[in-house]
């Protein structure tokens, strides 16, 4: 359970990059797009490893545990807030991997880089940002329209949601902005993926050339040019976004909050996550519990070393705890 294991203004922030994320990820728990990351970056920093220190070596390098802990874990916390890094930028976490530890490899280092050291940092960004935009510009999938095959993108499985909704305004945008055969249009993201309705495709098909692109394109998807897929039955459970169920939801963490068709059944599950949370911990965020917990742990240790070198007429070095 994330809320066990992740401090509730990370888990807060889900909410606001449901449709920043790349868009296979928008429907993965955040606990599965962690370990989805954190798979990434064992094999990133193998491959950096081989590159840069002993290939036999970076063969054994583990890197990270990308299962779940069954505590709070701080390198596990490294690896979310470095995930949500790269979903704030939109990118597949293969990418962003391949151009983090590319970026990192033009610096002498002796280690290589952990998690949260991927990112830019406040010396680094205006660079990483600038080479990062050259990068993926010349990059799959970035030189072509959005890419994915998920089920949850198809129109017989269209329930309004703000994933849905952004996928197919950023499908519809790529296609305006970098237009191809309009028959390649109309076969691909309709007949064959079911990714736009017919009324859809073809709103942007200028007019004159409408008829002669849906002939082309239902020759060609026929004749096998463009393969095809099969529609999925999907459990309601596989329609719950990335952001469902995440601390401050009753809050309406966002105006896409307020409209989300799954507000009410995410507010359901929040407050039920929270009775048994509270039940099971006796904190709705067991995690600040811990947080106060050890710091309060700290604080009375130092008294009490500080009381027993008093006691013996020693002194203490002045303590920041």
């Amino acid at each position: 359970m994330a809320r066990s294991l992740i401090p509730p203004e990370l888990l807060a922030r889900e909410p606001n990059l449901l449709t920043k994320k790349w868009f296979d990820y928008r429907f993965l728990s955040p606990l599965q797009a962690t370990i989805a990351f954190g798979v990434a970056y064992k094999q990133g920093i193998r491959a950096y490893a081989s590159m840069h220190f002993d290939r036999d070596f970076a063969q054994r390098m583990n890197g990270v545990n990308v299962s779940m802990p069954p505590a709070p874990s701080g390198m596990f916390t490294q690896l979310w807030t470095a995930r949500q890094r790269a979903d704030e930028l939109g990118v597949p976490y293969e990418v962003f991997m391949e151009f983090s530890f590319h970026f990192a490899g033009r610096r002498q280092r002796q280690m290589a880089p952990t998690p949260l050291q991927l990112h830019a940092n406040s010396s680094t960004a205006y660079a990483w940002l600038i080479e990062f935009e050259k990068f993926k510009a010349n990059r799959p999938p970035f030189v072509l329209y959005p890419a994915t095959v998920l089920p949850q993108y198809r129109i017989e499985h269209e329930r309004g949601l703000p994933a849905q909704t952004d996928f197919r305004e950023s499908l519809t945008s790529a296609v305006c902005a970098n237009p191809r055969s309009w028959s390649d249009v109309i076969a691909r993201y309709h007949l064959a993926e079911s990714q736009l309705s017919r009324s859809a495709v073809l709103d942007l098909v200028p007019a004159d050339i409408r008829d002669q692109a849906v002939e082309k394109a239902e020759f060609e998807y026929a004749a096998g040019m463009f393969g095809s897929s099969t529609a999925v039955a999907l459990d309601d459970t596989e329609f719950f976004q990335s952001c469902f169920g995440m601390q401050d939801a009753r809050a309406g963490a966002s105006d896409q909050c307020a409209i989300c068709p799954q507000r009410k059944e995410c507010v359901f599950h929040t407050t039920m996550v929270d009775v048994v949370t509270n039940r099971e911990f006796g904190s709705v965020s067991p995690v600040v519990v811990a947080r106060r917990a050890g710091g309060a742990a700290r604080v009375a240790k130092h008294r009490a070393k500080k009381a027993a070198l008093l006691s013996t007429g020693g002194c203490i070095a002045k303590s920041t705890a």
